[in-house]
């Protein structure tokens, strides 16, 4: 049985011994406002007796844009952990931001006598590296261990043999095994917004104010783990590490998730309108989604998305998430070519079975969003022909996210780039640089020249025309005829199309001009989004606007000047 101290029925925790003073325990979130795993944290350690929990969201991305902190950020950053006085700092980090969070860790060391833990994806899947540079490191799911570590700082314990920590004293490190997976989700709390001890750092401001709370969308994590295992996901990477600690694919019950959506439905200041599931696989056992597409409509009543994999996916099961109100689904064809993605991504399912399962979901008035990997090493000219054949079938119009394949140390697609001579064991050991290029990369950025990683300007720039297909920039009719076609004209239209995404990208795209202008300076665009709600004759909308982003912020500004108050 799971020993966490959560309370199955009510969501609330167990009390445990007093303490003469409370502690306080900081969480540090790096680039994402809606992470649900620190947004759990939050409210597991503030249910221990004796502790008091902060969190701070340290930055956000948009899109492509991952900014460095300014010196202004980190002064504010520096003030809030003086002001808290952590007696831990748990910093939930991917293996991009492992500067970044370098550098939090000299600050908390620096001005307090915090213990400082690293957890997350980059921790688990490359301890070693991590370790070097923290006290603790957490491998795996986290909520058990980091409540034991914060009870044993709290009553002044030896924490150096708690399950899934790694510990660094400074002349040895303590490996500890893993611990069981927790098979009951149900016992853990639901994600925490808009508590009063949150702290959101971002353009040169604090601000307590829970910016997720404005969204019309909740990001909610109904199940954990992935029944497949793809060359290039860390789900893969997660099979081996937790192999023979409990079932892998966990599930929360529809009780749990129906009551979670309704806690944000009858808050006073509820924008919620859609519920997207960042599971892996959504609603993948037998009795789930039929139990789940009879009570979410009628106690919820919210629509959805939900993320799978084709594989998963059966008419049935389409039937009932359209009755239940899903709207989207998203799944990963990664690649055009079935060779690739059977023998390189080890991801079951064919074009054929694509366009066939894509044709029935359209059925049904649910929209598709498709995953697919670009600038991928094993890709040649005709297999990124073969992908542009696929998109030329798939059902209208067509809805992508577009990635750029990044390589990490030890997942089996690494290892494979590395078999086949893309890349070199040497990269992979240049930590820093490998890390840089991971964060600027991972989205596709059409370039007229080939990238170092790209073998010919012709793959490049058959690349950019997958992306303008991906993105509804280019019509059928003249990507058939540029790729496919013969004779000079097609030449001239296939390079057009090339300049094109080139320009569209600078001007328009993630990272583009007017993005990042809009980014940067968000007061530009608020003008054009009072005329817009003026123009659809939207007033409720547009009081609510005026009061959070003018009136609320001003508020909490002035409250804010003393952190802690």
């Amino acid at each position: 049985m799971d020993n966490l101290s959560i309370n199955n029925t009510t969501n609330n925790a167990v009390v445990l011994q007093k303490t003469e003073e409370d502690i306080n325990v900081l969480i540090v979130g790096l680039y994402t406002y809606f992470n649900v795993p620190v947004r759990i944290l939050h409210p597991l350690a503030d249910r221990i007796d004796g502790v008091k929990a902060h969190t701070v969201f340290y930055k956000n991305y948009d899109s492509n844009l991952f900014s460095l902190p300014t010196v202004k950020e980190e002064k504010l950053l520096l003030d809030t952990i003086v002001k808290i006085n952590p007696k831990i700092v748990a910093i939930s980090l991917l293996s991009p931001y492992v500067l970044i969070a370098k550098r939090i860790t000299e600050l908390v060391k620096k001005h307090t006598d915090a213990i400082v833990v690293w957890g997350g994806v980059g921790p688990t899947i490359t301890p070693d590296e991590h370790i070097k540079h923290t006290d603790v490191i957490c491998i795996g799911e986290g909520e058990r261990s980091f409540e034991e570590l914060i009870i044993a700082v709290r009553d002044k314990k030896d924490y150096s043999n708690i399950k899934n920590l790694w510990v660094n004293d400074g002349s040895k490190i303590t490996k500890n095994p893993q611990g069981p997976l927790i098979q009951d989700l149900d016992k853990l709390p639901f994600a925490s917004y808009g508590d009063d001890n949150m702290y959101f750092i971002e353009l040169n401001k604090l601000s307590r104010q829970d910016p997720e709370l404005d969204h019309n969308i909740l990001y909610l994590q109904s199940t954990r783990g992935c029944p497949y295992s793809c060359s290039f996901c860390v789900e893969t990477m997660y099979h081996d590490i937790y192999k023979g600690l409990g079932k892998f694919v966990r599930r929360r019950s529809v009780d749990s998730i129906v009551a979670e959506v309704n806690s944000h439905l009858k808050r006073p200041e509820n924008r919620k309108k859609r519920v997207y599931f960042i599971d892996e696989v959504f609603g993948s056992a037998p009795g789930f989604i039929e139990e789940y597409s009879e009570r979410f409509p009628k106690e919820v009543g919210l629509p959805f998305d939900v993320l799978y994999h084709p594989k998963s996916l059966k008419v049935k099961t389409i039937e009932k998430l359209a009755h239940a109100g899903c709207k989207e689904i998203n799944f990963g064809i990664q690649t055009g070519s079935d060779k690739i993605r059977n023998e390189v991504f080890t991801r079951p399912g064919t074009n054929d079975e694509i366009i066939e399962l894509t044709n029935e979901i359209s059925k049904f008035n649910i929209s598709i969003r498709y995953d697919l990997i670009l600038d991928n090493d094993f890709e040649t000219k005709e297999t990124l022909k073969e992908c542009v054949a696929l998109i030329l079938k798939l059902p209208k119009p067509v809805i992508f996210n577009t990635f750029s394949l990044q390589h990490f140390p030890d997942y089996p697609m690494t290892k494979l780039a590395i078999e086949a001579g893309h890349i070199t064991a040497e990269e992979l050991d240049d930590w820093p640089t490998m890390m840089r290029r991971t964060t600027e990369n991972w989205k596709f950025i059409p370039r007229w020249k080939k990238r170092e990683k790209t073998r010919t300007n012709q793959l490049q720039r058959l690349n950019n025309v997958i992306w303008m297909m991906c993105w509804n920039h280019v019509s059928d009719k003249a990507v058939k005829y540029a790729v496919f076609g013969k004779g000079p004209f097609a030449k001239i239209l296939f390079h057009y199309i090339n300049l094109k995404s080139v320009l569209l990208w600078m001007i328009w795209g993630e990272g583009g001009l007017l993005h990042f202008a809009s980014f940067r300076f968000r007061l530009l665009t608020y003008p054009l989004a009072v005329v817009k709600l003026l123009l659809k004759g939207d007033w409720k909308e547009l009081t609510y606007k005026i009061k959070t982003k003018a009136f609320k912020p001003l508020r909490r500004y002035v409250n804010s000047r003393n952190l802690g108050s």
